[in-house]
């Protein structure tokens, strides 16, 4: 006699356990990178809004500085 042989079980049960299976990951392969790229977009999205806000503050920062630069001409220049 030779060795035993494995025998495979092949339920209906088993087939949908597995179909099940395959199915709920079926959902998140065909709508996983659609999701990261939804994500991304959106992380891209608000990164532009915060430079647009920060340049502003910076014009803003910019200006002040000018401004006050030229006050202190003016207060060296009527010192004289």
């Amino acid at each position: 006699m030779g060795p035993p042989q494995a025998q495979v079980r092949i339920t209906v049960e088993g087939l949908l356990k597995a179909a099940a299976s395959c199915a709920r990951y079926a959902w998140l392969r065909t709508r996983g990178l659609r999701l990261i790229l939804f994500f991304a977009y959106a992380m891209l999205a608000l990164t532009i809004l915060e430079q647009g806000r920060i340049i502003q503050a910076q014009q803003r920062l910019i200006r002040h500085l000018y401004m006050d630069s030229v006050e202190l001409t003016k207060a060296r220049l009527s010192q004289r």
